[in-house]
């Protein structure tokens, strides 16, 4: 495999990958305006006309300015094959929220280097915010840098909020003990979902996310964003030997938060050691 793009390339990848998800944003706008249709999917969950309309747009674009990449979304069959670099898309990801005029919703696009995510954006039309970062480049959102502060001592922890998925993750994840451990455990237990919990989560407003059962369109943009703004990305691999099968469990945000979710997951029989390895490796 070919080194990853150097820092002046991938700078420039950045760029494209954000200027990409605010010409979707004219499509999820229309949408709004306009109506759209929803059906269920075979495992149950919703898609609309609209993610299948966002994601058609971004591949057009991407296809446009690097025709040569892989590119695999949500919705659509995978496109291109053979080349090293591939772009993973999420329409828009949290479409219940979408669907239901909830403004947590987001466009997720991420860059693989072969399975190790090296870029990633997270578009929040709904709030008017995008986070982007690119390995080694930093994270921002809306332009200005995003740096995470981990927290002085132990004793603050109580005050942080943690976010958390829908309990249902954590069931069909194998593990709602992790779920009902965690609010029994500490006072200020939120459910934030989708990646409006992780756009919190990047900008310390809660001091960590635990969000299982994810797919790889779900979470490779925000591991490059949560390591660029020098917080902590854990993730378990579960099933799946195909990419884009897998299935994956993630805790980010301030190191010592991290480490205290990492720490009563392992009180409840889980492998708090030995993550298991994951696309880009484990922080």
């Amino acid at each position: 495999m070919n080194a990853a793009p150097a820092a002046p390339e991938l700078r420039e990848m950045l760029s494209e990958a954000c200027a990409i998800v605010r010409e979707t944003r004219s499509v999820i706008e229309a949408a709004l305006e306009k109506g759209f249709t929803h059906r269920s999917k075979a495992d149950g969950s919703f898609v609309t006309d609209a993610d299948i309309a966002v994601e058609e747009k971004a591949r057009t674009l991407l296809a446009s300015r690097f025709p040569a990449h892989r590119i695999i979304g949500e919705e659509l069959p995978e496109a291109g094959g053979g080349h090293e670099l591939t772009w993973v898309i999420d329409p828009i990801d949290g479409t219940k929220s979408f669907r239901h005029g909830v403004p947590l919703y987001g466009t997720l696009l991420a860059l693989l280097h072969g399975d190790a995510p090296i870029l990633g954006v997270i578009d929040l039309p709904g709030l008017d915010r995008t986070y982007s970062a690119a390995r080694g480049l930093g994270a921002r959102c809306n332009g200005r840098d995003v740096t995470l502060e981990d927290l002085p001592g132990d004793r603050a922890l109580e005050k942080e909020i943690i976010g958390i998925g829908d309990r249902q993750q954590f069931v069909s994840a194998g593990r709602p003990e992790v779920f009902d451990a965690l609010m029994g455990a500490h006072p200020a237990v939120r459910t934030y979902t989708d990646c409006f919990g992780h756009a919190l989560a990047l900008q310390g407003a809660v001091g960590a996310m635990v969000d299982f059962d994810l797919r790889l369109w779900d979470t490779m943009a925000s591991k490059v964003l949560m390591e660029e703004a020098g917080g902590r990305y854990v993730c378990f691999q579960r099933t799946g030997e195909e990419l884009r099968d897998s299935r994956f469990d993630v805790i980010l945000g301030k190191p010592r938060v991290v480490e205290w979710i990492l720490d009563r997951i392992a009180a409840q029989g889980g492998d708090r050691g030995s993550p298991k390895q994951t696309p880009g490796g484990i922080s």
